[in-house]
This record gives structure tokens, C-alpha cells and sequence, in this order.
């Protein structure tokens, strides 16, 4: 036993100041070392997805949120960098609880280690750059706009659009109020290769504001009746010539040269099945009578008043003047030296 507090005494106690000194020195030399081979360092990691709890608290069916800022969050980590190196934003969970929101509409964020990567948690200093989530509160509004239809593309040369009715022919659209504020018209687009004769078309409703730019549509911003049904009803188009034979014989010593139109052909309006039953429109002859005429003979006629039921003048109008041209066979020359051969035979 005495032999044992010897050995103690000559290796502890004896030059005891060295023996601390040199455990002092031991110890910087590590921490030289393991800062060498491992240093403290820093890292900003952005776009942390902020969650969102307690939503129900501000959702009463008569307000909606939007968020202004905060919806993702960016902090700034410390640590050794072996621990650090392989922490992403995936390894975080952020959340913002609606409980704790402020007269200021503002809502701090929390932000923590999770899965695997929370046993850093104690390691690691984490330091918020985005404190707070601000979120913007409206009150839910509606408003009632009729149903416009519009057509887009190409349209036929042969079909033309007379109406397009929609069922129903309003909608509602609810909204936070700055959306109702911006909305102007409730469209509907059709193209017109969809179109080739009466039919309706089931089509979706599109909300349009002030500037011509479409609304979207949400689960805050939506539509009491989001498609309507288009009854279109359509008119065909199709141009015929016109004809005339004209009555009487023009005076002795001329002829009808030749009849000419204001315009040769008319564009008809009417059901399919009414203008393929028109070729052309024949004028009743009485109308340009060239009886002992010696001049050119003019009318004036309404088409529309020879055209069968259900078809009209399309895109002009339905005056039309006919002229019969008249010329001169025998001159006056002509007629005198004949008139005085048979005086002197007499």
C-alpha cells in the first residue's frame, strides 16, 4: 500500500504545474484540430414550405386569406460543417399557426429539425430571416353578369350566326371583394369550325376583368354555374345570278342590243334546304318593257319582293337596276332617201 502511494505521488503530484500545462496544451491542440478538420461554419437555406395551422379559425365562410409574405421560409444555420453539409430545406418543417395571428394580420413561423436530421437539433443553432407569415383578410362578395357569347377563328363563308342563347342566360360569380371589383364579363367562346348548322353546344364559362385578362377561377373565386348550354341558330348564305327576258319591240329602225344589271349576282339568306331549291332569280318580263323604244329603257327593282318565303337579301341591298340597251339599225339618212324614192314613184 505504500509502495502504490509512492508510485501516485511520483507521477501525479510530483511537477504537477507541467502535468496541467500539458493536458491545457493537449486539449487547444484538439480543438486546433478538430476546427481544422471539421470547422464551425454557417449556411442560409431558403425556401422552407411554411404550413399552415389552425386555418379554420379564419375561414368562417364569409372571409377569405390571401398571403402576401412568408409563405416560404429562409434561416441561417450554424454548426460543425460534417453536420451542416447535408441538411436541406426538406429536412425543416415550418409552420404558421393561425391561433397566434395579430391585429397586424401577422403570424409568426416556427421552424424546426425534423425526421432523421431532428437528433441535430442540439447541435445546431438555427436563426430565422423570415419571422412571420402576412396574410391579407377579405370579405367574400358576389356578383350577377349576364352571359356573353363570343365567336373566335375563321368564320364560313356559307353559314352566318343569327342567335346565340345561353341556359342559363346569368351567372353568379363569388369572389373575395377585390376580385369582384376586377370582374367586367362572363364569356363564352366558341369556335366557328364547331358550328356548321343549328346546334347547342355545352361550353365552360370564363370570367374576364376590365382589362381583358381571364380571372381564375378557385376554390375562392368560382361560379354558381360554371358551363351553360348554347342553343346557336344558323342561316345559310348562297349568291345566284339574276335573269330577266324583256316584253315589246322597240320602233322601227332599232333593236335591244343587249340588258345589264346593277349587279349580276345576289347573296340569298335562308335554311339550307330553301336556297338549294334557288338556282337563280328569274324577273317577270313585264318589267322592262321596250315597247317602240328608241333609247335606252331603265328600271328599278326590290328582289325581295320575288323571293320565296323564308329567304332574304344577305349583306346588301335589294334594289336593282336593269337596263335595256337600245340601238339605232337604219339612219334618218337611210329612212328620208327611201321616203322620196317612193314619192316620185307615185
Amino acid at each position: 500500500m505504500q509502495s502504490v502511494k509512492k508510485f501516485l505521488q511520483k507521477w501525479i503530484v510530483n511537477n504537477i504545474g507541467f502535468k496541467i500545462l500539458a493536458l491545457v496544451f493537449a486539449f487547444v491542440l484538439w480543438l486546433v484540430i478538430t476546427n481544422t478538420t471539421d470547422p464551425v461554419t454557417n449556411r442560409t437555406i431558403t425556401g422552407i414550405p411554411v404550413q399552415i395551422e389552425n386555418e379554420q379559425l379564419v375561414l368562417d365562410g364569409s372571409r377569405v386569406y390571401t398571403v402576401e409574405s412568408g409563405s416560404t421560409a429562409t434561416v441561417v444555420i450554424s454548426g460543425n460543417r460534417s453536420v451542416i453539409g447535408n441538411i436541406t430545406a426538406s429536412d425543416f418543417i415550418a409552420t404558421a399557426d393561425f391561433a397566434e395571428l395579430s391585429i397586424t394580420n401577422s403570424v409568426p413561423i416556427n421552424v424546426e429539425l425534423t425526421g432523421e436530421k431532428a437528433r441535430y437539433a442540439s447541435s445546431v443553432t438555427i436563426t430565422l430571416k423570415t419571422n412571420s407569415m402576412i396574410i391579407n383578410l377579405e370579405d367574400m362578395d358576389s356578383k350577377t353578369m349576364n352571359v356573353e357569347t363570343e365567336f373566335v377563328g375563321e368564320q364560313p363563308g356559307d353559314i352566318i350566326i343569327e342567335d346565340a342563347a345561353s341556359t342559363p342566360a346569368k351567372v353568379t360569380l363569388h369572389a373575395p371583394e377585390s376580385v369582384i371589383n376586377l370582374a367586367a364579363k362572363a364569356v363564352v367562346q366558341i369556335n366557328y369550325n364547331e358550328v356548321n348548322g343549328d346546334t347547342t353546344l355545352h361550353k365552360d364559362i370564363m370570367i374576364y376583368d376590365h382589362n381583358g385578362d381571364p380571372i381564375e377561377l378557385n376554390s375562392d373565386t368560382y361560379l354558381e354555374d360554371a358551363s351553360v348550354d348554347v342553343k346557336i341558330t344558323t342561316s345559310h348564305i348562297k349568291s345566284v345570278p339574276l335573269y330577266i327576258e324583256a316584253t315589246g319591240i322597240p320602233a322601227t329602225g332599232y333593236e335591244l342590243s343587249d340588258i345589264t344589271y346593277s349587279k349580276s349576282t345576289v347573296s340569298l339568306r335562308g335554311s339550307e334546304a330553301s336556297l338549294n331549291a334557288i338556282t337563280d332569280i328569274v324577273l317577270p318580263p313585264g318589267l322592262l318593257n321596250v315597247q317602240s323604244a328608241k333609247e335606252d329603257v331603265s328600271v328599278t327593282v326590290n328582289i325581295e319582293d320575288y323571293l320565296p318565303q323564308g329567304v332574304t337579301i344577305y349583306g346588301d341591298t335589294g334594289t336593282l337596276t336593269i337596263t335595256a340597251t337600245i340601238i339605232q339599225t337604219e339612219t334618218e339618212t337611210e329612212e328620208t332617201t327611201t321616203e322620196e324614192e317612193t314619192t316620185n314613184e307615185g
